[in-house]
């Protein structure tokens, strides 16, 4: 009786496992990679074997694999590396129960994540390591958990060349109503998000019923409001070497302005131009707009009384402005509104200022609270053990109790149990791995990737 009630259990047991929902398959395999499954029995993998919720994976030395889960994501095992899937659910039609938490016992990988966090709940997808929580939103980048300085007891860390500096942001968002996108130098477009990274040469272009707060280094800040497109043509501060200087275009809409440090001494260091008109500051919070002529570039940019926001113009809420054309230049104060007027092409001012100008409805930059020192805080890296999270896409928010650090596109960042810090450059420990890149950008495209971004956390 006993042993057919056994019997039974065995058979139910091996049933469940049966029919128990794959989570994902191993797409690439190179060397020896085992799957310890939850009820401790070990499975040695090849390509195309199937990973299931609580597998932890193990690579051995001089071995990679890429696992691609259901949902889309992947994830590139380095060598000598202890990856668990402590969670996973994905149904293509139940998109509020997506699920995914991931554990980094031991050496490190490189992730780009599919659509778990990105169609429901966007902290739905989480990588933890070594007490911190990396909530992932959308992006692509690596993870290294190291247990020695330069992670040197990895025997397998070949390092191609010393990874180069990274460009540092010039700004990034602090407050963000609907969509914000920016095109670099290269035209290349990425969504941005609260906490991104804005760098020189960025064009910023907000849509339908959006806005965005963006901070700069020197303590500037903008409100870029709806439907807007804005260049930062050069930007570069350095409170060590007293080295200023900045050039931003508004191409079309309108923007809310204060400025910083750059300019309040040589006001010829802080330029800010129109077509056809350049507005000078003397210590300043004002609002400047560019529409119907301004904004198609046309010679006729000016605009008639009646029509005060079809042209270029400006209003002053603090300090002062010079208001300059090619006709000829206007001092605009606190409280003045003035434009360019279309038949002398000459600054004049609004005698009444309508309230489409003065009730403007976007928040004024200065009402959003900025720590710019701890905003750009940077540290040089020195090797030590613990977490490491290099940015290749999209967004990440290294967390530590009530702190945090923004790390977007091309930036690093570094915790354990004592710091918490962007890094000012990669370290090469982190960039040196080409045959992991290889195998990344090798792999499967259609994951899904929309450049978001994730929240690392402690």
């Amino acid at each position: 009786m006993i042993k057919n009630i056994l019997l039974s259990l065995v058979l139910m047991v091996a049933t469940a496992s049966a029919y128990a929902e794959a989570s994902g398959k191993i797409s690439y395999m190179s060397g020896a990679l085992v799957a310890q499954r939850p009820d401790g029995t070990v499975k040695v993998m090849g390509p195309k074997a199937e990973v299931f919720e609580g597998d932890l994976l193990v690579t051995a030395k001089d071995s990679y694999a890429q696992v691609v889960m259901n949902d889309g994501a992947k994830m590139t095992m380095r060598p000598n590396s202890n990856l668990k899937i402590e969670s996973y659910k994905f149904k293509q039609n139940e998109p509020q129960a997506d699920a995914a938490v991931f554990r980094l016992l031991k050496g490190g990988f490189r992730t780009v994540t599919g659509l778990i966090g990105k169609r429901g709940d966007k902290d739905a997808y989480k990588l933890r390591a070594s007490g911190a929580t990396i909530g992932i939103r959308g992006t692509d980048f690596t993870s290294r958990l190291c247990a020695t300085k330069d992670c040197a007891d990895d025997a397998d860390a070949k390092l191609a060349k010393p990874a180069a500096p990274q460009v540092k942001a010039v700004g990034r968002v602090m407050l963000i109503q609907g969509e914000l996108v920016a095109k670099d130098k290269d035209a290349k477009a990425r969504k941005l998000t609260l906490g991104s990274p804005v760098h020189e040469g960025d064009v910023l272009q907000s849509s339908v019923q959006s806005h965005a707060v963006v901070a700069f280094r020197d303590g500037s800040r903008i409100t870029l409001q709806e439907n807007s497109v804005f260049h930062i043509e050069s930007f570069s501060y350095d409170k060590k070497t007293n080295q200023e200087n900045a050039a931003l275009r508004l191409i079309k809409g309108g923007v809310r302005v204060v400025t910083g440090l750059i300019g309040r001494v040589n006001h010829d260091n802080y330029k800010f131009r129109m077509s056809g008109a350049t507005i000078g500051i003397r210590g300043t919070g004002f609002d400047a707009w560019c529409n119907g002529p301004c904004a198609s570039g046309a010679a006729d940019f000016g605009a008639t009384s009646g029509k005060p926001l079809d042209g270029a113009g400006v209003f002053v809420w603090a300090g002062e402005v010079v208001l300059v054309a090619p006709g000829g230049s206007f001092t605009v104060a606190i409280n003045q509104a003035a434009i360019i007027a279309r038949e002398t092409g000459k600054p004049v001012t609004i005698l009444v200022v309508p309230p489409s100008i003065t009730d403007n409805t976007a928040p004024k930059p200065d009402s959003v609270p900025v720590d710019v020192d701890k905003l750009f805080e940077e540290s040089q890296s020195e090797g030590e053990p613990g977490l490491y999270v290099t940015v290749h896409d999209g967004q990440v928010i290294l967390a530590k109790g009530d702190e945090k650090v923004d790390l977007g596109k091309g930036e690093s960042g570094f915790t354990n149990d004592h710091i918490l810090t962007r890094l000012a450059g990669t370290p090469g420990f982190m960039s040196g791995d080409n045959k992991l890149d290889n195998i990344e950008n090798s792999g499967d495209t259609k994951s899904g990737i929309n450049g978001g971004g994730c929240v690392v956390g402690q």
